[in-house]
């Protein structure tokens, strides 16, 4: 959260930030001092009293804030903004706090009167990483829950929007909202530059991991490139499609995909990149293998390096969005799927799945994706794996989250803009399986 007010952070009101389109508004409201207080201490009557008596700070420049609103009728309750406060000194909210100290109640109430799930303090920390900090799962629970039907939620209607647009989801194989894979946090130039914080825009710092993390337009990159070494693919802005660091992972998807490593299955991957899988799956000399690759200039990589001549290797040149129905038609089904694109969209993803099951072998074939989804926050990274599980079982398949423990150095960023693997030690590998007999 960002402030632009004159007075020293200290000094300031508490403040709710409503979104207004292409920017948002800062509003400072009363009492957030108080709800904190309550928050901590539990204190369920006070907090609905301080949420119901709710009232925003009055000034010439508030009272102008709340016009503009008005004019583009986006007009919150004071309640919703009180409940949505966070403090500009610390970005801490009564949600943050309540989780905390394990007030299920309290946090409940502030849902319900318009507390965001997902709002994040100075530190990147949301109300689902304050419960998990200090071990209160049914808070944590209650909080996965929440965000994951506001994600459903979301995603269905960015998927209505398309159909009423006309798009039907296939635009470049991209869209343009938030939570992808890859795309999520990534990368510099391929010498030795710094490492940006921010970048630049209408007189506004932002922060690198706030930039919108897809890409409509990759596939039209120019300057997408290999560098010497073939362990970094790089696209126009110097982000990573693809680095060396996951060899490792991308080993323990091949044999996931071929079943714990069993010779001449037919597997489809989507997505070429640095050709680490498929060179992982050629390794069990599969009876089929698929690539669909849609960006030119790594597809002209697979053809210098002779892929298009290897024994029952197909290679597929265009969006998965064209290619794959196609594969639907002839009628072919593979054991082992796997997803790896660059700067799609969450729905994306599910609108992959849709036709991913018309292919996947029944009943052994197995499914999996690199597992990028909200790279930045373990909390949200949970519930976007939720969201997954969920969509998948209405397919009729189960899914299960392998752990894998995987290190990536910061010299291994070097010559990345921005980052799309945060530190932490564990991926988790998806396995997706045709349900069972009798587990419908």
């Amino acid at each position: 959260m960002s402030s632009t007010a004159k007075r020293k952070a200290d000094d300031m009101a508490a403040t709710a930030v409503v979104n207004n389109d292409d920017e948002d508004i800062i509003m400072p409201v009363k009492n957030h001092t108080e709800l904190i207080q309550a928050c901590t201490s539990g204190e369920l009557s006070t907090v609905r009293s301080l949420l119901d008596n709710a009232a925003v700070d009055k000034d010439d420049n508030n009272d102008d804030m709340m016009k503009q609103q008005s004019n583009n009728n986006n007009i919150l309750s004071p309640k919703h903004l009180l409940a949505a406060s966070q403090s500009p000194s610390t970005g801490q909210s009564p949600l943050m706090i309540a989780a905390q100290y394990g007030h299920l109640d309290i946090c409940t109430v502030l849902i319900e009167a318009g507390a965001p799930w997902n709002a994040v303090d100075r530190y990147g920390k949301c109300a689902g990483d304050y419960a998990t900090n200090n071990e209160m799962w049914h808070v944590v629970n209650y909080l996965v829950e929440v965000g994951t039907k506001a994600e459903l939620i979301l995603g269905a209607s960015i998927r209505l929007a398309k159909q009423l647009e006309g798009g039907g989801g296939d635009g470049d194989g991209e869209s343009t909202a938030t939570n992808d894979n890859k795309a999520e946090d990534t990368a510099k130039n391929n010498g030795q530059p710094k490492q940006d914080t921010t970048t630049t825009t209408n007189n506004t710092s932002i922060p690198i991991s706030h930039e919108p993390c897809t890409k409509p337009d990759y596939l039209h990159h120019t300057n997408v490139r290999y560098n010497a070494a073939n362990t970094l693919l790089l696209d126009n802005d110097d982000d990573a499609v693809m680095m060396e660091w996951e060899r490792p992972l991308m080993n323990a998807h091949a044999n996931i995909l071929t079943n714990n490593g069993m010779k001449h299955k037919r597997v489809l991957n989507i997505g070429f990149g640095l050709g680490i899988i498929d060179t992982a799956l050629q390794v069990y000399e599969p009876s089929l293998h698929v690539i669909i690759e849609a960006h030119p200039t790594v597809y002209k990589k697979m053809i210098e390096n002779g892929w298009d001549k290897k024994a029952n290797v197909r290679i597929c040149y265009g969006k998965w969005q064209d290619e794959l129905p196609k594969l639907v038609e002839e009628g072919i089904e593979f054991d082992g799927i796997f997803y790896d694109t660059y700067g799609e969209h969450f729905t994306d993803l599910e609108d992959f799945h849709d036709l991913m099951a018309k292919v996947l072998c029944k009943p052994d074939g197995i499914y999996s994706f690199f597992n990028g989804l909200a790279p930045d926050n373990l909390f949200f990274h949970g519930v976007a794996c939720n969201c997954v599980k969920i969509q998948l079982s209405h397919l009729g398949l189960d899914t299960e989250f392998a752990q894998c423990e995987i290190q990536v150095d910061e010299k291994d960023w070097e010559g990345v803009r921005r980052k799309y693997w945060h530190g932490r030690n564990t991926y988790y590998l998806p396995i997706v399986t045709w349900k069972k007999m009798g587990d419908e």
